[in-house]
């Protein structure tokens, strides 16, 4: 498709100022990544549940395998998710896949709070880790038409921002589970032992209905104008859509001329994995995949064993010393939530408010670099965290982690997939790079389990945990080298950054100026 000129279509999304339906269009995708964090963190507020309920001949612990085995095997479910509804988007719109997603997401949620044979823990956990491990391939799923749909209906100057803003809504969903999480075992408090046995069904169930009150409006999206123009060469019904939901009146434009143009040379037709897709964007989508995967490796295990951390630096007393349990639970809770609103959700906000003036790869550098340096911190001194006396430095240190992951690689390496493959490979080349990223989550969390095996026998745990955080150093240096591959897209409009088409500045104020009038808010 280079050498020809872009659809007009297509220069009037890039210069179309915010309007009501871009914000429609954020919530929209934005309740889709709620929900995803929310299914995804909630698991390990009910696991120790599970095992209360279900393993009392254990001390009331479920066994380490079975533990495990809860809490990955959604992200488990979210690697071919993200492979094949990625795969989806681009052979039969993003649309249409989109509504599946969320579907399959209603389904297993709910089914996900029911056991259909006699509730033995045998058939509970085998009921649970089915579906879900399906609605981690919902969740996967979610991922690359999410971040494709919003960056095609973005205008060039602030795409950035919203799909940092619809990822950052994974925050809050996080801190939602922990809210629901709370609310649902204070009211059991003193409920039986069969009665704590909705505690865990009612949280997971509860993370249907954010999902289900979004169907309705996600079935009312057009297609993306990307993907009718540049995919289904139909310039007319993408001109048509567009005038409607963004209330702007585009010139019309000869469809058979420009779909001629659109179709271009057999050699802009090539495929994933192609030699000519090697050739153009083989870098790229190394880059990509290995610095998701890095990040995902450091995020998922700081994020999903933050209690145990801060239990063996001492910041939270162990299960095993004598005091009131419910109060350590407290103790611990406290400290997530303190994290997430010190470090976590102030990463996002930043990242939405910078992204679009600093720029992508240069947020991604900045977060890897400071990533490597706390964790450094954390580690060089780790013995002496027994013995310091304010241990609170710790968890100042562990959340500005965060902060950094946030508004660094864990928002940048969302958005870039979704910015620089062709249309026709968008939502394939993003779920390749999602996947492979969910690919690290998993061995970060494996692989930490393994560190933690040891526990009580403190000495060998310190030292295992000790290598484990100089390996999560290694990870963010290969972050950083592997940055270098990707080109910055700040400002560019999508066929610019691709080479779908040729454009100028010129040329686009002169159309947007002479064949498109838009209407903002």
């Amino acid at each position: 498709m280079a050498g020809n000129q872009q659809p007009r279509v297509l220069q009037a999304l890039d210069v179309a100022r915010t309007q009501w339906y871009h914000f429609t269009a954020i919530a929209i995708s934005g309740m889709g990544f709620f929900t995803d964090a929310y299914d995804l963190f909630s698991i390990s507020l009910v696991v120790d549940v599970i095992g209360h309920r279900y393993y009392s001949h254990r001390h009331n612990k479920a066994p380490p395998g079975v533990s495990a085995a809860i809490s990955v095997i959604a992200l488990c479910g979210t690697v071919p998710g993200q492979l094949v509804f990625g795969w989806l988007g681009d052979k039969m719109g993003r649309k249409r896949i989109y509504g599946y997603t969320l579907i399959l997401m209603v389904v297993c949620s709910l089914a996900s709070g029911f056991s259909f044979s006699k509730r033995t823990a045998k058939s509970v956990v085998t009921v649970l880790c089915f579906f879900r491990f399906w609605l981690g391939v919902s969740i996967g799923g979610d991922y690359p038409l999410s971040a494709t749909i919003m960056s095609e209906y973005a205008n060039k100057k602030t795409r950035g921002a919203f799909i940092a803003t619809v990822f950052a809504m994974q925050g809050f969903g996080n801190l939602a589970a922990g809210i629901v999480g709370m609310i649902a075992s204070k009211a059991f408090e003193k409920a039986s032992p069969d009665d704590i046995d909705y505690i865990w069904r009612i949280v997971l169930m509860l993370g249907a209905i954010p999902a289900l009150l979004t169907y309705y409006w996600r079935m009312k999206m057009p297609e993306t104008a990307r993907y009718t123009a540049l995919v289904a060469m139909n310039t007319k019904k993408a001109t048509s859509d567009m005038a409607q939901v963004l209330d702007m009146h585009i010139t019309p434009e000869e469809e058979a001329a420009v779909d001629d143009e659109l179709v271009g040379n057999d050699d802009d037709q090539y495929g994933v994995f192609s030699l000519e897709f090697c050739r153009r964007h083989g870098l790229h989508l190394v880059g990509t995949t290995v610095c998701w995967f890095v990040l995902d490796v450091t995020f998922y295990s700081l994020n999903l064993f933050m209690k145990d951390i801060f239990t063996i630096v001492k910041v939270l007393p162990g299960p095993d010393e004598p005091g009131n349990q419910v109060k350590r639970m407290i103790h611990a809770t406290g400290l997530h939530t303190a994290v997430a609103l010190g470090g976590t959700l102030p990463g996002y906000f930043f990242a939405v408010a910078f992204i679009d003036r600093i720029g992508r790869i240069k947020i991604q550098l900045l977060g890897f670099t400071m990533m490597t340096i706390l964790t450094l911190c954390l580690a060089i001194p780790f013995h002496q965290w027994h013995e310091h006396k304010n241990r609170v430095w710790f968890v100042i240190m562990y959340g500005f982690t965060f902060f950094f992951a946030n508004f660094g690689p864990n928002t940048t390496t969302f958005i870039l997939p979704a910015e620089i493959f062709p249309a026709r490979m968008r939502s394939t080349c993003h779920g390749i790079s999602g996947a492979v990223g969910k690919v690290g989550a998993i061995i970060g969390v494996l692989a930490f389990s393994l560190t933690d095996q040891s526990y009580p026998q403190k000495n060998k745990t310190d030292r295992r945990l000790k290598a484990f955080l100089y390996v999560l150093v290694a990870c963010n240096l290969v972050g950083i080298v592997f940055t270098l591959l990707l080109p910055e897209t700040k400002g560019k409009s999508l066929e610019e950054i691709t080479g779908e088409t040729e454009e100028s500045q010129t040329v686009d104020d002169k159309n947007a100026a002479q064949g498109i009038h838009a209407v903002s808010i």
